[in-house]
């Protein structure tokens, strides 16, 4: 009976350790991202920003960095590529220049080059979609999105052997003027949001402009993060302002103080003299003593004339900064009411374009719906993706992920249930 259960517990444990197998067989493991010409990779050097580069990688699979050469980029991942810049510039001296102007010896360490990818290969669309042709790669993005930057899927595009050039036409100009006023919406959002001094940007309706769920999400992250960045931009410059200014008061007081004391030791200085004439005068004192005594007026002369010159470049510099910091605010608050007094105005006119558009769309007896999900299309999708020195063409749905380079074909098709519910 022992026996027995120490069997089943091997059983249980072989089998335990099978199933641990198979599943992690079955679940896909992500491989690190190999790099191709058309990659965009920055490179920074700890300590040396005047090294940083972005340098793009070309046909023939390398980058080219100063002071290190060409190095082999293709088919390599960002380790290899940063290991390899590493190997390049530990090999050369490299000169810095100091504030205080002289030069210094810097060697490269491990660890101090990084190197990071800040522009994929772009993925393409085409098909059965509004706009087709390429779009900016981003980490995670979906087939989805990039149909949704191509302005959806379109029914009357892949119709218009039978429904005419001219309606074709029209439904494009429809369609593209709808996401050209989102996009003045998502803008004039964004700029509300930074004369708020908000971090974030509220979301509103869009009655003139219906788009699909998911470009607007792509509109509004765009915006959100240029948002980010002029936020960041215009504190960092305050910061830095009031940093100088603070600085320049500092050493403002300093040179006051430094000037009194400088004063102070001149007319000493001024008074030792006046005895010493009267001294030498008298015939009590040599000739020599009266020289010393004139050269050290002259010297603390000199150096307090100094002292007020470079008193007067700082507070000349302090006022220069307090200056900038008062006019900074209202400065950046004029760029931004004059960025939305020309959004307004674009709107208008896309408003005008979009009413002229439906109009014709009536008259041909239909208007398309920006979103597929509206107008009955069930869109067959396929990823053309390169695999080694050949192509492979895989069946996708809308929320599979892309890799940089990966094109996509939309076949639009009538979705049967959705065209039965309608009729």
């Amino acid at each position: 009976m022992m026996r027995r259960h120490i069997r089943g517990g091997r059983t249980g444990a072989l089998l335990a350790a099978i199933g641990l197998a198979l599943l992690s067989a079955l679940v896909p493991c992500r491989a690190e991202y190999r790099l191709s010409p058309g990659d965009v990779i920055e490179i920074t050097v700890a300590g040396m920003p005047e090294l940083k580069q972005r340098a793009p990688i070309q046909l023939d699979g390398t980058i080219a960095i100063p002071m290190a050469g060409t190095i082999v980029a293709a088919g390599s991942t960002s380790a290899d590529v940063q290991a390899r810049a590493e190997m390049a510039l530990a090999a050369k001296v490299l000169r810095q220049r100091t504030p205080d102007g002289r030069d210094r010896a810097v060697l490269i360490q491990p660890g101090d080059v990084a190197v990071a990818v800040v522009e994929y290969r772009p993925v393409y669309v085409n098909g059965d979609v509004l706009q087709p042709g390429q779009h900016p790669y981003r980490p995670q993005m979906t087939v989805r999105q990039a149909i949704a930057l191509s302005g959806g899927v379109s029914m009357v595009r892949g119709r218009s052997a039978t429904m005419g050039v001219e309606v074709v036409e029209v439904d494009r100009d429809y369609r593209t003027t709808v996401l050209a006023l989102a996009k003045e919406h998502v803008l004039t959002w964004r700029l509300t949001a930074e004369l708020e001094g908000s971090e974030t940007i509220k979301e509103q309706r869009l009655p003139d402009a219906p788009i699909p769920a998911a470009t607007l999400s792509e509109y509004l992250s765009v915006e959100s993060s240029y948002l980010n960045i002029r936020l960041l931009e215009y504190r960092n410059e305050k910061a830095h302002l009031e940093n100088a200014a603070r600085l320049a008061s500092e050493q403002i007081a300093t040179l006051t103080n430094q000037e009194k004391q400088e004063a102070q030791g001149l007319q000493s200085d001024i008074d030792e003299l006046d005895r010493i004439n009267k001294l030498f005068g008298s015939g009590s004192l040599v000739s020599p003593r009266v020289t010393e005594s004139r050269r050290a007026v002259l010297l603390s002369s000199t150096r307090r004339l100094q002292t007020v010159a470079t008193l007067s470049q700082v507070k000349q510099l302090r006022d220069e900064y307090l200056f900038r910091l008062d006019k900074l605010d209202t400065q950046r608050r004029l760029d931004v009411l004059r960025e939305m007094k020309e959004s307004q105005s674009r709107a208008g006119e896309l408003r005008t374009r979009l009413e002229a558009a439906a109009q014709k769309l009536q008259i041909f007896g239909r208007i398309i719906s920006a979103d597929p999900a509206n107008n009955g299309v069930r869109p067959a999708l396929a990823i053309i993706r390169r695999n080694g020195d050949g192509w492979d063409r895989l069946s996708a749905s809308e929320d599979a992920d892309l890799l940089p380079g990966d094109a996509i074909e939309v076949v639009a098709r009538p979705d049967p249930v959705a065209t039965a519910a309608a009729q």
